[in-house]
């Protein structure tokens, strides 16, 4: 096998070994049951500004039962975290007929709905929930939507009404198409991948320099023969 061969070998196999450093992994379910603690938990604090153009809304098709509904920029999102609370700040009602891709976060007190998987859930995403029979008063619907490990949003509080259906957020007004957001997604891809860039291009580098180093040794070792020869040649003519 040459050097170079053996050199392009380390080369990928060094990148091989980078790569799961950068590569975001997403867990079966989020890793907290509160929206405020995200930021402690696993995945940090949130590259993203604000809500991002993430937005969720309610409505109440019959009484007491609402249908939740998330939107957001770009194609959909990995994971989410969604329970209502009363004045008391309890968990109460029931999350029915979920998705395929959703499941009740069981370690938590209170219904609470979160992701089962890494795949991505389309926009506009539905989950339905029950009020308590006989509640009354306004109840906050608490949330947040991440779109990759360390890209995720706080969405605003939803105060909803179990017997008027009222709620603080209209259901039909427009996503915000928040070009800010964008921007930031931009930004993010940049700082999330700046190490491994900064790794391929001192790898890279350290392939020219040895590169240039070899070409010099051999250069070396053929002046260092025709110079053995040289000596040999004159020690002859002696």
């Amino acid at each position: 096998m040459s050097k170079d061969t053996i050199k392009l070998l380390l080369f990928s196999l060094l990148l091989l070994t980078s790569i799961p450093f950068f590569v975001s992994a997403f867990p079966t379910g989020a890793g907290t049951c509160n929206v405020e603690e995200m930021a402690s938990g696993d995945h940090g604090p949130s590259s993203l500004k604000e809500q991002a153009g993430y937005r969720l809304s309610a409505n109440m098709p019959t009484k007491g039962s609402f249908e939740i509904t998330a939107v957001g920029p770009g194609d959909g999102f990995k994971g989410i975290l969604v329970y209502v609370l009363n004045a008391k700040n309890e968990r109460i009602g029931e999350f029915t007929n979920l998705p395929p891709n959703m499941q009740l976060k069981s370690d938590c007190k209170g219904s609470t709905v979160t992701h089962k998987s890494k795949e991505n859930k389309k926009f506009p995403f539905k989950l339905n929930w029950n009020a308590p029979q006989g509640t009354s008063g306004n109840l906050t619907i608490k949330s947040l939507i991440v779109k990759d490990f360390k890209n995720w949003a706080r969405l605003d509080d939803i105060e909803i009404d179990p017997v008027t259906g009222a709620s603080n957020v209209s259901p039909d007004s427009p996503a915000n198409e928040d070009t800010a957001g964008q921007q930031t997604e931009s930004d993010s891809f940049v700082k999330k991948y700046t190490l491994f860039i900064v790794m391929i291009v001192i790898t890279t580098l350290l392939y020219i320099v040895g590169s240039v180093a070899e070409a010099l040794l051999k250069r070396q070792q053929v002046k260092s023969r025709s110079f053995a020869k040289t000596v040999g040649g004159f020690g002859n003519a002696k």
